[in-house]
């Protein structure tokens, strides 16, 4: 119910935030461009430019079956060029709905683009379309001192732990990259209301006591603002970097001794049975037909982090349907089978592309819907009815070439 609650509220704040006029001196007057081919054309009193990965480009490696199965309305680009930088804005200010706008704006009250995102319908729009510019009601900013760098982040980084892994925590990299990391007093995050956002924080060594909620402050004023482009640019694909960063940070706790409340298993299938919606309508059906081969059953969020890490980089074959909980793919070693369950109307491509990065020996299995998806609103909420056959021969092909490889050992 307070989950309702604070859903309702926000809205009705956003919505009275269009229509009441408050504090309208905070809405940015203009738009404060970067010339990529000269970063020293910038008025350094407004703000200092850190490229990190000019021009980089990432491309989405998959079959062209799967490609072409990928549904309409979110068809990936094959290829993407993000200009990846980190800028220092002096007496620079953040404002966020923590939903989707985040607006880092300068002393001279422009909008910096770049480094400000905002989404329409899940999709980045370009800076003049920042929701900030429709917002007429301004709380005023709570003034910090010293530095902030912000990890904010449009969409579900907030409460979503495959967004907090590829859209939040990744610009941490660029910060490192850009040599200010030491110069940080104030990590500006989206959300510290789940255990996973806490965790993965202390591990990467950020105290406590110098993170701030964008939940808690939406608007904040600092002597300076450090914020970097978004770990995916402004599109969905996956730079090869933000594998290596994330492997690199959580893989050596891999090895160390931890709890476990689940005993390992290398055959793990990732339940979504704490989830109101991609549901596997038949999941007792399917349990039945994989004990046989060893599976064990996993509802990922009730791990912790460190038991995730031991789980997952243990694991031989996952399987699951698509979702947040296969985001600890990102702890299997290379060669790990990964086998991910889609509705015909919600084929969407970030973990086949993460997949594809870290070596992952990749196969889907799509599902019959009961009805068309017109959208990724719709699509998302569409429940899988899985066909036991083509799981059954998945594995039994696995089964087969281990067993050939016995053989020739």
């Amino acid at each position: 119910m307070k989950a309702y609650y604070d859903k309702g509220t926000r809205r009705l704040k956003r919505i009275l935030g269009k229509i009441v006029p408050y504090n309208t001196h905070y809405r940015p007057s203009n738009i404060c461009r970067i010339n990529l081919e000269d970063f020293s054309a910038s008025n350094p009193r407004e703000l200092c430019i850190h490229p990190i990965y000019p021009a980089l480009t990432t491309s989405l490696d998959i079959s062209e079956d799967l490609y072409e199965a990928c549904s309409e309305y979110w068809k990936p680009k094959k290829e993407v060029q993000t200009d990846y930088m980190v800028v220092e804005v002096p007496n620079g200010r953040i404002y966020t709905d923590n939903i989707s706008s985040v607006a880092v704006v300068s002393q001279y009250n422009h909008l910096v683009e770049n480094v400000s995102l905002s989404l329409m319908s899940g999709k980045v729009s370009v800076p003049n379309l920042n929701n900030i510019f429709e917002q007429r009601y301004f709380n005023p900013p709570v003034k910090l001192q010293g530095t902030v760098f912000s990890l904010l982040t449009g969409g579900a980084g907030i409460n979503n732990i495959s967004h907090w892994f590829v859209d939040v925590l990744p610009r941490l990299h660029l910060l490192r990259e850009s040599g200010l990391y030491d110069k940080v007093d104030w990590f500006y995050v989206p959300s510290t209301r789940y255990s996973y956002q806490t965790e993965t924080l202390e591990l990467l060594g950020i105290p406590a006591d110098k993170i701030i909620s964008g939940e808690t402050h939406p608007h904040i004023a600092a002597d300076c603002v450090i914020a970097s482009t978004a770990p995916r640019g402004n599109h969905t694909l996956v730079p090869q970097w933000l594998c290596d960063f994330i492997q690199s940070s959580f893989m050596p706790y891999a090895e160390k001794e931890s709890d476990m409340l689940v005993p390992e298993s290398p055959y793990l299938y990732i339940s979504r049975s704490d989830s109101k919606m991609r549901n596997v309508l038949n999941e007792k059906e399917l349990l039945q037909v994989l004990e046989p081969y060893g599976f064990r059953c996993v509802v990922a969020s009730q791990l912790s982090i460190k038991e995730k890490i031991k789980l997952f980089s243990k694991a031989k074959v996952i399987m699951g349907a698509t979702g947040a909980g296969l985001i600890s793919m990102f702890f299997c070693k290379p060669g790990t089978k990964m086998v991910e369950l889609f509705n015909e109307g919600f084929v969407i491509e970030p973990f086949y592309d993460i997949a594809s990065k870290i070596g992952l020996d990749y196969e889907y299995i799509i599902c019959k819907g009961s009805k068309r998806v017109r959208n990724a609103s719709q699509g998302q909420r569409e429940n899988l009815q899985v066909e036991i056959e083509k799981v059954v021969e998945i594995l039994e092909m696995m089964r087969a070439k281990q067993e050939k490889k016995y053989e020739v050992a």
